[in-house]
């Protein structure tokens, strides 16, 4: 059975995140020249076993990766092609645990290797405590995430009784706020994986750039890498107000204030990114001001870029890269105040003049 799982599940896992893999594997190897990369990777692993902080970040990204695989396997065996995993209801629970651990195994095998790679490295530099800890996290982690397949398979035909805990309160809910509610209760993995590669690139670009010293052109590029890893949120937001909010364009709001909802849903969900950007400019007015009206200037980009290519995929990538480029370009020759209010304004206009043209549903 468990050859069936992995021949199944771990299999797609794997070819469905290969970009993921790639990316981190460049992280780790690609970043360096070859020889300062057995140096750089010592000082990495290091650094998570070293510090509290180092640890607090190792296991964060460790439960944050296991979520991930968790809820790719809840997905899956939701399917009716994967009925037959069902069938592991009728072991008991010891055989059904050992199962799941098996195949966490097989799916945790690049945590596995990091763990293996602190291990070494603690016991080669003594830091025992450290040592103990990972192997703590990691037990705790694998035995958790298989007693919740565990559940899920075996109890998981129970329907849940849900209760109102007051049926008198009622929140109002106002209508930009919709797409946030809806990332929150629907898409809390998407977001909450975003969030953390937002931070890991902002730190990466103000690591690349740190002999430039204090500079507001470092942290637009570093908001620049963040901005961008919002740009699966954003279609993933404008599909849903295409498919779920689309009876909205008969009631009486104005696209004025279609477009201000936008606004404060964009920079709601970069309060995060604000927060870094505050942080990293030292609290320089100057600095702060302009990473706002940039960071705001290209969030709105990604959604008028989506009005405009009309949702396809394979453009939006293409855009993106040239959007990239063309942003480089304005921050390091001095123009991102210009640039940042001239695409501000542009978009604006766009999506004023087009939202009620453009039917995002039938183009679809």
């Amino acid at each position: 059975m468990l050859r069936l799982l992995v021949n199944s599940l771990a299999k797609e896992f794997y070819q469905q995140h290969a970009g993921l893999f790639l990316t981190g594997f460049y992280l780790l190897f690609g970043i360096v020249e070859p020889s300062q990369l057995i140096g750089y990777n010592k000082a990495l692993l290091l650094s998570g076993v070293s510090s509290p902080i180092g640890l607090v970040v190792v296991s964060v990204s460790w439960i944050l990766y296991s979520v991930k695989v968790h809820y790719f396997l809840k997905q899956k065996l939701s399917l009716a092609s994967y009925n037959f995993v069902n069938e592991l209801g009728s072991l008991d629970r010891n055989s059904q645990l050992r199962l799941w651990m098996a195949l966490y195994c097989v799916l945790l095998i690049p945590i596995i290797i990091y763990v293996i790679a602190l291990t070494g490295i603690s016991i080669y530099n003594e830091l025992y405590l450290s040592l103990i800890y990972i192997l703590t996290v990691f037990a705790a982690m694998t035995t958790s995430i298989s007693f919740l397949s565990y559940r899920l398979v075996t109890f998981g035909f129970l329907k849940e009784e849900k209760h109102q805990i007051n049926p008198n309160i009622k929140v109002r809910r106002p209508f930009f706020s919709w797409p946030l509610f809806y990332l929150i209760n629907e898409q809390p993995l998407m977001l909450l994986m975003c969030k953390a590669l937002s931070l890991v690139f902002f730190k990466c670009m103000l690591w690349m750039f740190a002999d430039v010293g204090h500079d507001t052109r470092v942290l637009l590029v570093a908001l620049l890498a963040s901005i961008l890893c919002h740009a699966t949120l954003v279609l993933t937001l404008l599909k849903f107000e295409t498919t779920n909010l689309n009876f909205s364009k008969s009631l009486p709001i104005s696209t004025y204030r279609r477009l201000l909802g936008w606004l404060l849903t964009l920079a709601i969900i970069l309060i995060p990114e604000w927060i870094f950007l505050i942080l990293s400019s030292e609290y320089d007015v100057y600095a702060i001001a302009n990473g706002l009206v940039f960071g705001m200037a290209a969030s709105l980009f990604l959604v008028a870029f989506l009005y405009f290519i009309k949702l396809n995929m394979s453009g939006y990538l293409r855009g993106l890269l040239f959007f990239f480029f063309i942003a480089m370009w304005s921050i390091l020759a001095h123009y991102y105040l210009l640039f940042s209010f001239f695409l501000l304004g542009g978009c604006a206009l766009y999506y004023l003049l087009n939202y009620n043209r453009i039917d995002l549903k039938v183009e679809e």
